[in-house]
């Protein structure tokens, strides 16, 4: 099992949000399409206009729309149909959802896990942790010096005196 060392919650949270604006864009788009065609099936913005200008014989779309009374629907798709990410998008009882691989790779990239080299040296240093606490004096953990070559030993004087101060 990896151990966590950090997760970005900040940078989690904004990805998620950019995910969800994402399937609302998408949502709406169908919300439109339904509006426009009757049908809440995805269409090519040009499937959209050739359908709306069919249904007036006018070959200019914003005339077309106007005279419907769908201009802002369209307007709508226009800018934002082709800026939707189908990637990430999955239909679960025909409703857009955000696939659940992209939640958990979203998930796993602002994760940092602990380097696989310092893993013998965190399940020491766990033990070691074990140990100081259960030393009956938490100040104790003081009498620990490390030397030059860092190597930790035990500074027995102020141990002998711990109980003094």
């Amino acid at each position: 099992m990896k151990t966590i060392v950090s997760f970005d919650q900040i940078g989690y949270e904004q990805t998620i949000n950019s995910l969800r604006t994402n399937v609302s864009k998408l949502t709406k788009c169908l919300d439109y399409i339904e509006v426009i065609t009757g049908s809440r099936s995805l269409k090519t913005l040009a499937e959209i206009s050739d359908f709306i200008c069919s249904q007036t014989k006018f070959k200019n779309i914003f005339l077309s729309a106007t005279l419907l009374e769908v201009d802002q629907e369209y307007k709508y798709l226009e800018d934002n149909l082709d800026t939707i990410n189908h990637e990430v998008i999955e239909y679960v009882d025909n409703v857009p959802t955000i696939k659940e691989s992209v939640l958990k790779a979203t998930k796993e990239s602002h994760t940092e896990y602990l380097q696989d080299k310092f893993a013998h040296d965190y399940e020491l240093l766990n033990k070691a942790i074990e140990l100081l606490n259960k030393v009956s004096n938490s100040n104790l953990v003081n009498c620990l010096k490390s030397d030059h070559n860092k190597k930790f030993t035990i500074n027995l004087f102020q141990l002998n005196n711990s109980d003094r101060i």
